[in-house]
């Protein structure tokens, strides 16, 4: 069977397909009905399993499937009175005329065992088993039951903060690997984070990715295996699936109860392997892979294969676990990796969907893919608005390299410096100020950012200009001078500036604040705790970069009819490195050159201080703008 009859299968019936509960099903106390799609299989089984340490063994019970109607195997009524954890045995026969026969766990179970191994039999909407002790979030599949503490429409009132699990434990627990509870149950991080004044946390990769459990290695997580349930590394003291189901949800709680809404950064372009290596080319030969004319795997993602998100089943399973996420963990929004390779009308579903079930909801992305791509129509930010091209509705929102490089200078293709390093970029600058409408009718649809995960940290970034290097290995403060960290401080901040008083939807990597750095390691994603981890030290230590960001965060939240969505604000070069920014009852003065610089004003009643954590307003005007800096005045 090849693609086009696949697809053709997916509408059969007029649909009926889409309308099956794939997954497990609780018909009774003790009985569970099973349903899953396996299109190429001329025989699935249903192998059962007592408990967990007998999932590499024998099973228990094996049950042959009935085939339904396009593709669909079913089970009914099955007594798991004694039975906690389920594998398929699915039996495929490929277009060559070869079997392929592969124990696989279920793709749509919302529960599984370490490494994902085999699924799990439950109901994780059940409180005795997957639900947080005393929660006062009840998870079930009912609408009304979502919770989001944010509930602004607009994007450019949120303030996006970007985390890593495992990197902020250790600030809770020097000796932790990693644990979902560690930052839960602990007392500084997420204190810390709504004290510095952001709306949103950006997780990365929480989903069960493709390092296995008895692997204590660093890891991002950009390797998917099992979109469906949390990555059990992250789990303490791990019994079942629902203990990941738990401690991913208590999580969740605790950001929530803190007023912070949470996103989650999926990876929904790749998995981590295919054939053997995917459960869902496991369960579907091929078709869940954007395939080369002569069969290859296409790689826009750099990663050795790409989810092909145009076809039908791909489409709907994207969709299903992304409510999932949104439903069962209260998922907040969803950051898409690379989702230059997703194309621009499945990322309008995706937004038109999602915001059915919470109007606030974030969806944005990678607008880029990372090699030559199958896809049709994938999104970039020359076609954001295609995604979603109404004015009253947010949309699909996306990074904009474009800003980002103009203000620290670009890292791919050749290293460079830039505004704030004195390599001006003016033209640039004052586009991104002004949300970038060049790009696009919505101002909140372009994400305006400096640092992210990827590539160099701002500081080292700076440091290694100052320096006069393009690559360095080891500890920056050793190396600069008084001086030079003096310099490096003051491009920080005003590279600060430019992203947190633009228009648009500004961004932060977790420890930009207080000069974070990761040793000049550009990729770190395998690096190790010594390179990633956060070191909480450093706030006291910058603690003048720290009050500087956190006053622009305070000055912005405080005006955002100025400092978000202000269609009228503009911006113009005064002089090679030198910005006027208008917007609202705001002038701002950015002076990137390496001189002072000698200002006439009129109008302007006060200078606004960030420098204390808050914005202080100051009757006594200065006539400079010192090197590196910026001036907010106010009427």
């Amino acid at each position: 069977m090849d693609l086009l009859e696949i697809e053709k299968m997916c509408e059969c019936n007029n649909g009926i397909l889409f309308t099956n509960e794939f997954g497990v099903k609780f018909t009774s106390e003790d009985t569970v009905s099973f349903t899953m799609w396996a299109p190429l299989a001329y025989k699935v089984e249903l192998l059962l399993f007592r408990r967990y340490n007998s999932i590499l063994k024998e099973p228990s019970k094996v049950i042959l499937m009935d085939a339904l109607d396009c593709g669909v195997w079913q089970k009914e009524n099955v007594n798991c009175n004694d039975l906690f954890y389920y594998k398929y045995r699915i039996y495929n026969k490929l277009s060559d005329g070869t079997e392929d026969v592969n124990e696989v766990c279920d793709i749509w179970a919302k529960s599984a065992s370490q490494d994902s191994l085999a699924s799990q039999i439950v109901d994780i909407s059940d409180g005795f088993t997957a639900v947080p002790t005393r929660s006062v979030e009840v998870y079930d599949k009912s609408i009304k039951s979502y919770v989001n503490p944010w509930k602004e429409k607009d994007y450019t009132r949120s303030l996006i903060y970007e985390l890593h699990v495992r990197d902020w434990s250790l600030v809770e627990d020097p000796q932790s690997t990693g644990k979902f509870l560690d930052l839960a149950e602990g007392i500084k991080v997420v204190k810390y984070i709504k004290s510095l004044g952001v709306t949103h946390v950006q997780l990365m990769p929480c989903f069960d990715y493709a390092q296995t459990d008895d692997d204590p290695g660093y890891n991002w997580g950009y390797n998917p295996y099992n979109y469906n349930v949390p990555e059990s590394r992250y789990v303490r003291r791990m019994k079942d699936g629902t203990d990941a189901v738990k401690q991913f949800r208590t999580l969740v709680q605790k950001f929530h109860k803190a007023g912070i809404a949470v996103n989650m950064d999926v990876v929904y372009n790749h998995t981590n392997a295919t054939g053997k290596g995917s459960l869902y080319d496991m369960t579907a030969p091929g078709y869940f892979y954007r395939l080369n004319e002569d069969g290859s795997f296409s790689n826009g993602t750099g990663c050795g294969n790409e989810v092909a998100t145009e076809h039908k089943m791909v489409r709907y399973f994207v969709l299903d676990s992304l409510k999932h996420w949104m439903l069962n963990y209260h998922i907040n929004g969803f950051r898409f990796d690379l989702m230059g390779c997703q194309e621009t009308d499945f990322m309008g579903e995706v937004y038109a969907e999602l915001s059915k079930i919470d109007s606030s909801v974030m969806v944005y992305g990678e607008p880029w893919t990372a090699g030559p791509c199958l896809v049709k129509s994938g999104v970039c930010k020359e076609n954001i608005d295609t995604c979603e091209p109404s004015l009253e509705h947010n949309g699909v929102a996306c990074f904009n390299d474009n800003f980002r490089d103009a203000i620290k200078g670009a890292e791919f293709m050749r290293f460079k410096a830039g505004q704030v390093q004195g390599e001006y970029a003016d033209e640039e600058i004052c586009k991104g100020l002004c949300g970038s409408k060049n790009l696009t009718n919505r101002i909140g649809r372009m994400i305006n950012y400096v640092e992210c995960h990827d590539n160099f940290t701002l500081f080292d970034k700076l440091s290694l200009c100052v320096l006069g290097k393009s690559s360095y290995s080891g500890n920056f403060l050793e190396v600069l001078n008084k001086a030079s960290l003096e310099e490096v401080k003051k491009q920080d901040k005003l590279s600060a500036s430019y992203v947190l008083l633009a228009q648009g939807t500004p961004f932060l990597h977790s420890g930009q604040e207080f000069l974070r750095t990761k040793r000049g390691n550009d990729n770190s994603y395998i690096a190790g705790d010594l390179v990633n981890k956060i070191d909480f030290s450093m706030r006291e230590q910058f603690s003048d970069v720290y009050f500087c960001y956190k006053g622009l965060i305070a000055l912005r939240k405080e005006y955002p009819e100025a400092f978000g969505c202000n269609a009228n604000a503009t911006a113009e070069t005064l002089e090679a490195g030198v910005t006027l920014y208008k917007t609202g009852d705001f002038m701002v003065i950015f002076n990137a050159t390496s001189k002072d610089l000698s200002i006439e004003y009129t109008g302007y009643g006060s200078v606004v201080d960030v420098s204390t954590g808050a914005p202080r307003f100051k009757k006594n005007m200065p006539s400079l703008v010192e090197a590196k800096s910026f001036l907010i005045l106010k009427r």
